[in-house]
């Protein structure tokens, strides 16, 4: 397996990415010896799929006594009354009190958040494993620390920093993953390559047909790639107060509020599809990004067939949603904006009226 070093001071730790290597995960985990009692968080899907495996995988090397929890599938389920369930749950497992207890997260982005939510705050923190199954979770969710629940309309709205001991990734998962699934994991594999790395996005434009058909070469590029950037992002911007991380959040603003107003008929990364060309609009109209960057942008979302355009929701509801999302700071709102490709600018309090013209030029109803 290759490995990524997340060197942080408090919380150094590594990241595994390997090819049909599920089965080896008991393993490396013995390695770390960070416990000895194991505690799986998954979902419906994923279980049925890979819960057996790890289970065995674990026990083969020596960790007898391991506890799962199956919750259901969905981002609508990421919440408070999950977590609640959860953490009784392992309470009841952890009876004695005096385990050497620790969580392993098997999913995607729902289960990694809630699950590392939950992590942090049994008794007031306790350690855990991403096991991701989706590319979004490979690429984005588990690493840096940030982790926590929706609280209805406001998303990840409940949450702490709290860093896994280890992210295994293994790449064989994705070939389980629905198309939508898949697609919606290549727009944030997508996101690094428009707003940070050019050389990435080039590589995606050159290699797209290759990444949608699961191959093993070019999704390890790919999947490699986005952990090295996000990786020195968070090194130097640890807990997200120096405003280098922000840079993440390109396609987020919008992208966050789509996904709440529509009630998650978008999933995830479609909003951010939807995200991204409405920020790139708002940057052409503000003068800082030329329409061919732009259109360069739009044209690598069309091919991957991910959504630019907004339904199943109103202006007014994702204009709230905005209003309540964490971004707005001093009642301004908060833009990562493109300025060519590769480089972005932090722009606040922009006219609500242009993003009120952006929105309902992308408005699938005015096609």
């Amino acid at each position: 397996m290759d490995k990524i070093s997340v060197k942080l001071a408090q919380h150094p730790h590594d990241i595994l990415v390997g090819y049909d290597v599920l089965g080896t995960f008991g393993n490396s985990l013995k390695r770390l010896n960070i416990g000895q009692s194991p505690y799986i968080i998954t979902s419906t899907k994923i279980g049925r799929l890979y819960l057996d495996t790890l289970i065995r995988s674990l026990k083969s090397a020596g960790f007898h006594e391991v506890g799962a929890y199956v919750m259901p599938d969905g981002e609508k389920h990421k919440n408070l009354v999950q977590s609640h369930k959860i953490l009784a749950k392992i309470a009841e497992f952890d009876n004695s009190q005096n385990k050497k207890l620790f969580i392993i997260n098997l999913g995607g982005g729902v289960v990694g958040d809630l699950g590392g939510f939950v992590a942090a705050t049994y008794h007031r923190g306790t350690p855990y494993v991403q096991v991701p199954t989706t590319l979004l979770a490979f690429v984005d969710c588990g690493v840096g620390g940030k982790v926590g629940v929706n609280l209805g309309k406001f998303k990840n709205c409940v949450g702490a920093f709290w860093h896994p001991k280890l992210v295994f990734a293994d790449l064989s998962l994705l070939k389980t993953l629905s198309k939508r699934q898949f697609k919606s994991g290549l727009a944030e594999v997508i996101k690094y390559g428009i707003s940070i790395d050019p050389d990435l996005l080039y590589y995606i434009e050159k290699n797209y047909m290759n990444i949608l058909n699961l191959e093993k070469e070019y999704l390890f590029h790919i999947s490699k790639t986005c952990y090295r950037i996000k990786v020195e992002i968070v090194e130097k911007d640890d807990t997200d107060t120096k405003d280098i991380r922000i840079v993440l959040n390109y396609g987020h603003t919008i992208g966050h509020a789509v996904e709440s107003a529509s009630k998650y008929s978008f999933t995830h990364g479609e909003s951010v599809s939807i995200g991204m060309v409405c920020a790139n609009d708002i940057a052409v109209k503000l003068g800082l990004l030329s329409k061919e960057d732009a259109e360069r942008a739009e044209a690598i979302l069309t091919k991957m067939n991910l959504p630019m355009h907004i339904k199943n929701c109103r202006i007014q509801d994702i204009l709230e949603s905005m209003r309540n999302d964490k971004k707005f700071v001093h009642g301004k709102n908060r833009f990562v904006l493109l300025q060519k490709i590769g480089k972005t600018v932090i722009r606040e309090d922009i006219p609500v009226e242009i993003i009120q013209k952006v929105l309902k030029d992308r408005m699938a109803a005015n096609l």
